[in-house]
């Protein structure tokens, strides 16, 4: 289990590089929200915003702010220490209603998506520009997005 959401961010980060290149943000401030990471992602000439929300354990919060990322995000994910992770599970009605992905993380870096939530356009075209902007890069890695983004 892991000790501090700083710790969790650590190792999910070095998860991110390994298996999704260095396109990504890591606190992204001037948006609805700051998510812990929003990674851009480019398929083929589409280009997909994915947002991540880490917690150790208050999934009712991440996913109020999870829900906040899906004005400049295509996806956006609650990502819980595993051990958390069956209280989200118990409620993923509240998941499916809103989009929400649902991920677990643990510190052997596995990672499992529980519930992944369907590619929608982001509610604000502005915020969304902002960060397409903000990410000079977006990853060609697209064998390993498909994980991520239907």
């Amino acid at each position: 289990m892991f000790a501090t959401e700083q710790e969790m961010s650590f190792l999910f980060e070095k998860f991110l590089k390994a298996n999704f290149g260095n396109s990504y943000l890591k606190e992204c401030q001037g948006l609805f929200g700051v998510p812990d990471f929003v990674f851009c992602a480019k398929q083929k000439k589409d280009v997909s915003i994915i947002s991540f929300e880490l917690k150790l354990k208050n999934w009712k919060r991440a996913a109020k702010q999870a829900f906040r990322y899906k004005s400049f995000s295509h996806v956006s994910y609650v990502v819980l220490a595993s051990r958390s992770a069956n209280a989200a599970l118990n409620n993923i009605e509240i998941f499916e209603k809103y989009n929400i992905g649902l991920a677990k993380f643990d510190n052997n870096s596995d990672f499992e998506i529980l519930f992944k939530p369907e590619s929608n356009l982001p509610y604000s075209e502005n915020l969304h520009q902002k960060i397409v902007e903000s990410l000079s890069m977006c990853s060609e890695k697209s064998k390993n997005i498909q994980t991520l983004v239907r």
